[in-house]
């Protein structure tokens, strides 16, 4: 008996362990850069795209943290799915103009909930605070990007205030 309460006790500590007592997000967004293929293999990954295999690092240099606005449109590629602009903050934006000068010419893929939606190509250094996707956003998506972060240009204030009113409905 003691022996299975200390199981039981041994779990759950685990399991809240890892949690830290934060809520998992509803999606994560990660955007990896391009790789030389003579890399550790630990460090990246292989990924076949219309353009081919390529080597995409495993680590990525823009997160859902660094998202801090969002704005959605129809894509111009696919009518049923969407585009999304991302406004970065200090940090993201910081990352994204260092990463696009260092790696001018190569790919930049985007992951929603680990699942490839869009590829972008270096082609000049960055110097701003937003990333847009093209391509690959489904109504899923945006409905919960919705409840995480605000609209460009939208105040928190407002934000809140748009949330309690589209819950009524």
């Amino acid at each position: 008996m003691r022996l299975i309460l200390f199981l039981l006790i041994a779990s759950l500590a685990a399991n809240l362990s890892f949690a830290k007592g934060k809520k998992q997000s509803a999606m994560t967004i990660a955007f990896h850069t391009e790789a030389a293929n003579l890399e550790s293999k630990k460090l990246t990954f292989e990924i076949e795209t219309p353009k081919g295999k390529r080597f995409m690092s495993k680590t990525p240099f823009i997160t859902t943290s660094d998202i801090v606005a969002y704005n959605a449109f129809p894509s111009p590629h696919n009518p049923d799915m969407y585009g999304v602009s991302f406004q970065l903050n200090r940090a993201g934006a910081s990352r994204l103009k260092m990463t696009s000068g260092q790696y001018a010419g190569k790919w930049i893929m985007c992951t929603i909930n680990g699942n490839v939606v869009d590829m972008l190509y270096i082609d000049r250094q960055v110097d701003g605070r937003v990333i847009t996707i093209w391509r690959g956003v489904d109504k899923n998506m945006l409905n919960a990007c919705n409840f995480l972060i605000p609209r460009i240009g939208e105040s928190e204030k407002a934000w809140k205030t748009r949330l309690k009113y589209e819950k009524k409905q």
